[in-house]
């Protein structure tokens, strides 16, 4: 007995045995193995469309060369580097008929990342007694064993006290000395950087040819009027002291030769800056010591920054975006001449035909693939050679839709 789908199945064996032999018996095809499959391009004549295609690849282009390559550095590897820093202080000070060099102006005298030159002292001879302690002085109502004066409690303490909240009303037995000619000291300050992930080097400011270090011979008043805002040297700045940051910031490429940008900014909102100090001695057995509070400027200098290097693999990836991006143009043209409003429907659909070539269906051979698998193992586990009919139904037509359309007929038994 014959089946419908006998034929089929008997084409689709021998075209796979034929393929078979063929891989066999034929030599290697270089051009079959290397060949790539590629894109058609349809080129759209439409000026409207050319504008807005071109101009979104313009801005693409733009963006790339001189956001990301020019001002971004994203072709660049960046890492952060690490900063040295060293202040020196020449010059004199005067109060009243006093001289303060460096080591009288400077506490400490070295230090590693700025300077405090001093500005107005205070300073007491202190015995331990019972007094107000005006560094946390204590509100009235007081404890057992303590008096109230004035308002506040008087306590175990340095005395005569001197603290944050006298300071500029000190004590009769207070010292005060007020220093000028702060302004005419001279800092000499000294920046570098390396970044050791990319490089050897060691980068100083002023060590490019050409370039001159304005830090290397600066006044303390030359540095203020340069910082943001200006300031001077008087009035509360001069009794309180302030708190003023020098920062070097580095951007460097480390194949050439770099010179730092200088923010010079105060930090202390006007609040002023303050240091304590105290030596201890004995004289006639009692324990006493010499309390300062000492008002001036501190000089917070700090230097940071990043080093870049170009880099092959980032420049790539970069250009692989460009490309990416440039791909966007052409799908907001393609919806622009497909879909837009601004163009009659014949317009519309003369591009959709320009532009979409749609194939045959062959759904109803898709259909039926299922059917052939089926054929196949039924037969493979078969071992008579009755046939199993496997038509659509009592006058159906099985097999592919080509042997329907040759008119290939079906024999019953």
């Amino acid at each position: 007995m014959e089946t419908e789908l006998q034929p089929v199945v008997d084409e689709q064996e021998i075209e796979l045995k034929q393929a078979e032999d063929l891989k066999k018996n034929s030599s290697l095809d270089w051009d079959k193995i290397c060949a790539y499959r590629t894109f058609k391009i349809v080129r759209i004549r439409d000026r409207q469309l050319g504008f807005c295609y071109w101009g979104i690849v313009t801005c693409v282009v733009l963006y790339i060369v001189v956001f990301g390559f020019a001002i971004g550095g994203k072709h660049q590897e960046q890492q952060p580097g690490v900063g040295s820093i060293l202040t020196k202080v020449y010059g004199k000070a005067y109060a009243g008929n006093k001289v303060f060099d460096p080591a009288d102006l400077r506490f400490p005298v070295i230090e590693p990342a700025g300077a405090f030159l001093l500005t107005r002292k205070v300073s007491v001879t202190q015995t331990r007694g019972t007094c107000v302690d005006w560094d946390q002085p204590k509100p009235c109502p007081c404890g057992a064993g303590e008096n109230c004066k004035d308002g506040y409690c008087e306590v175990a303490a340095w005395c005569p006290s001197i603290g944050d909240k006298n300071a500029h009303d000190p004590p009769a037995e207070a010292r005060v000395q007020e220093l000028h000619g702060i302004e005419n000291i001279i800092l000499k300050i000294s920046a570098g950087i390396s970044f050791p992930g990319l490089s050897e080097n060691f980068f100083v400011a002023g060590a490019t040819p050409g370039s001159y270090n304005q830090f290397k011979n600066m006044t303390v008043k030359q540095l203020l009027e340069k910082a943001s805002p200006p300031q001077k040297l008087e009035g509360k700045m001069q009794s309180h002291g302030a708190l003023i940051g020098v920062s070097f910031f580095w951007n460097c490429d480390i194949s050439m030769e770099c010179e730092p940008s200088v923010v010079i900014k105060r930090l202390d909102s006007g609040q002023g800056f303050v240091q304590k100090r105290a030596d201890f001695r004995r004289q006639d057995g009692v324990e006493i010591r010499e309390a300062s509070y000492l008002n001036g400027i501190r000089l917070l200098v700090d230097s940071s920054g990043l080093g870049r290097k170009s880099s092959l693999m980032l420049a790539v990836i970069q250009i692989g975006s460009a490309i990416a991006l440039i791909r966007v143009a052409g799908i907001i043209a393609d919806n622009m001449m497909l879909y837009s409003l601004h163009y009659s429907k014949d317009r519309r659909d003369a591009y959709y035909k320009c532009k979409v070539q749609e194939t045959k269906d062959y759904s109803d051979l898709q259909d039926r693939i299922n059917l052939i698998h089926e054929a196949k193992t039924r037969k493979q586990h078969s071992h008579g050679t009755q046939h199993t009919l496997l038509g659509l139904g009592v006058h159906g037509r099985g097999g592919l839709a080509s042997a329907i359309a040759r008119g290939r007929g079906s024999t019953n038994v």
